[in-house]
């Protein structure tokens, strides 16, 4: 049985490592143009209703988290992404506006061991008041 000591000891490792943690990178719309161009994978995170409304990021994958009435679909969701990504490989997430995609970069994380996560500040909204096009989701 571990001692006072030990247990604490352990326990700052612990809080030293999690400090240490990766993080979601955020990113703005240049910064997703840059990643785009370097053929960084780009999942958006959005409702199909949502795709069909603005149109998405050229060449990006359209892959729903949450559903409308914002409940994650985590199970289905992982399926599908991992026919794209994989944890030694970067992903930007895009959604609305930002906040969805953050969550979901952290999962990736922090649940599934994703080394390179980046979340698009502004999500869609910012990149099409950009000026930037959208296509339809298919």
């Amino acid at each position: 049985m571990l001692d006072i000591k030990k247990w604490l000891i352990i326990f700052a490792l612990l809080m030293i490592q999690a400090a240490y943690a990766a993080e979601v990178t955020e990113i703005d719309v240049q910064g997703l143009e840059k990643l785009i161009a370097s053929g960084v994978t780009v999942i958006d995170v959005r409702t199909p209703g949502e795709w069909k409304q603005t149109g998405i990021v050229e060449g990006s994958i359209p892959i729903m988290f949450f559903d409308e009435k914002r409940q994650p679909h985590i199970q289905e969701w992982m399926q599908q992404s991992l026919q794209h990504i994989s944890p030694d490989e970067q992903v930007a997430i895009i959604c609305r506006s930002g906040n969805r995609s953050k969550v979901v970069g952290n999962f990736l994380i922090k649940q599934h061991g994703y080394e390179s996560v980046y979340n698009v500040t502004g999500g869609i909204k910012a990149w099409i008041a950009q000026g930037n096009k959208t296509v339809e989701a298919k």
